[in-house]
């Protein structure tokens, strides 16, 4: 073979050598965005911190963490042992569940906004007066009927969000000619608290239809037959058969607090807990 064959041919077989090693070398990798929690503790990394240093950062850290895969490479690459980059990825896998815990709160107002619409709307409710016709259904009293009149107030109304609990002043005025349990007008004047976490049950039930039920688990014969004006009742059901009741002789109004208590309860974990 000729000298100048083979000079050639050595020529060739180096540029093919030369073209496989650099296809056979990945290309330089993108530059990853570098956190600001990343980037605190990269600093510790290059100056060589030791590992006390670098994990008692991590853990002081409220910022999120970046661990995806380019972010955990590059700390690797400067230093980072196996314990502070576990440190990092369960801070990352925590911050990364906060938006979860308050998605039920994205789903409507927040607490804070709830509970003040609450307070609000009761402390505003005032005095509620109104007559309440009744009648005696056992068989001796000939469908006997009597009057009424009933005032229910609440104030003082306060709604703590950070305990989830409601507390406030009522008082309940009966007079009437006749009153089924004592024969005389009577009244109650007390203060209540409740906690939202306790709640089971909140309904919208007429005056009449809650009454009755009343009248019904004490065994007595009166039945209420109609209220003027009309009056809805909210009942706050806890456990052990304690419940709460609202009046209002606004419908309207009635139904806008029980669904801000409904959100309040399900934002505090309330609610009726059992599987089945």
């Amino acid at each position: 073979m000729k000298i100048g064959s083979v000079l050639a041919a050595s020529l060739f077989s180096g540029i093919v050598l030369t073209l496989s090693a650099q296809q056979a070398v990945a290309p330089p990798p993108r530059p990853v965005d570098i956190s600001p929690a990343n980037g605190a503790v990269l600093k510790l990394l290059q100056v060589g911190m030791p590992e006390s240093v670098v994990l008692n950062k991590i853990r002081s850290t409220t910022d999120k963490f970046d661990t995806s895969i380019g972010a955990l490479v590059a700390l690797k690459q400067a230093g980072a042992t196996e314990a502070e980059l576990k440190a990092m990825m369960a801070q990352g896998a925590e911050s990364a569940e906060k938006p979860q815990t308050s998605a039920a709160a994205d789903n409507g107002p927040s607490l804070a906004e709830t509970m003040q619409f609450i307070q609000e709307k009761l402390n505003g409710i005032g005095e509620v007066d109104f007559f309440a016709i009744h009648q005696d259904t056992s068989s001796d009293s000939n469908g006997s009927t009597w009057s009424q009149t009933i005032q229910n107030e609440i104030n003082n109304v306060v709604a703590n969000q950070k305990q989830c609990s409601i507390s406030y002043h009522w008082k309940t005025t009966n007079q009437g000619s006749w009153y089924w349990e004592k024969r005389i007008p009577t009244s109650k004047n007390e203060n209540d608290i409740f906690s939202l976490r306790d709640v089971q049950e909140i309904v919208l039930k007429p005056f009449e239809q809650y009454r009755n039920g009343f009248y019904a688990k004490k065994g007595s014969s009166a039945n209420v037959l109609s209220t003027n004006p009309p009056i809805s009742v909210l009942v706050v059901r806890r456990p052990h058969g304690e419940e709460n009741s609202f009046y209002f002789s606004d419908d309207d109004l009635a139904d806008r607090v029980a669904k801000a208590m409904l959100h309040a309860v399900e934002l505090c974990g309330g609610g009726n807990k059992e599987s089945f």
